[in-house]
This record gives C-alpha cells, sequence and structure tokens, in this order.
C-alpha cells in the first residue's frame, strides 16, 4: 500500500477527532474505518464506530479546544504506517506528541490505531551492558 491509500483513510480519522456532532463523527469514521477497527489505548481497545466515537467524546472532555493532527509523514511498511501525531491547543501550542501504528485492512480502511504517547524507559539494570547500547542520555534520537 503507498501513501497516497494511508492520506485518504487519515484525512477522515483526524476529521473525526475534530469532530463534536455525532452522526458526523461516525460517518467520518465509516469512511476511516472498518465496523470491526480497535484503537488500542492503555487500559482498554476501542472497538467498533460506536466505542471510537465514545473515545472521541472522551479525547474533546479530557483535552478541551484541543485538535488531533498529523505530525509526519508516514513510515510505510507492507500494510502498516508509523505516523507521529500531536494534541495542539487552542493557543496553537502543541499539548503532546506521540506515535502510532496504524494498519489498513484488505478494503484499504484503518482496521487497528496503536497509539504510544510516552517515551520509551531507560534499559532495565538488569540487562546485561554487552546487549546495550550506547547511552541516550543528550541524544536526538
Amino acid at each position: 500500500m503507498d501513501e497516497s491509500q494511508f492520506l485518504s483513510v487519515l484525512k477522515p480519522y483526524y476529521e473525526a477527532f475534530g469532530e463534536r456532532e455525532e452522526s458526523n463523527r461516525l460517518r467520518l469514521l465509516r469512511a476511516a474505518m472498518t465496523p470491526g477497527a480497535e484503537i488500542w489505548g492503555p487500559k482498554r481497545v476501542f472497538a467498533g464506530y460506536e466505542e471510537i466515537s465514545e473515545k472521541i467524546v472522551g479525547f474533546h472532555r479530557n483535552w478541551p479546544g484541543c485538535r488531533l493532527v498529523l505530525d509526519t509523514g508516514l513510515n510505510i511498511f507492507l500494510n502498516s504506517a508509523r505516523i507521529g501525531g500531536a494534541i495542539v491547543g487552542p493557543d496553537e501550542a502543541v499539548r503532546a506528541r506521540g506515535e502510532a501504528l496504524v494498519e489498513l485492512a484488505p478494503d484499504g480502511r484503518i482496521q487497528r490505531v496503536i497509539p504510544f504517547w510516552e517515551g520509551l524507559p531507560p534499559l532495565p539494570a538488569s540487562w546485561p551492558g554487552k546487549l546495550a547500547g550506547p547511552s541516550r542520555l543528550g541524544s536526538a534520537a
């Protein structure tokens, strides 16, 4: 799958996150996602249009006046893409940044989104030094 296929469904997906009217939000979700699509959260999997719509309502409640936006280009492998997203406030300031893995179904719509909003933790102290990379402190990575 190519970039244009991903962008064609990411557009209504991000528009759905900005939509406050339920019927319009569900219409956008149907255009962007399969009926059984999932968004994996840290504590819950949101599956299907109704649950994903509820997640969006929660987003508006937790981030009043903010928008979820695409913040990077796409790193595509077969039917999956790694993307960067941001939560932007009404003042256009970035409130949070993260990445997500987006998986497309055979029909070209999104079937799964796995978002990551937290940075990776350091290696566990018990990890063998000879199997560890150099320290990331002060690096841009």
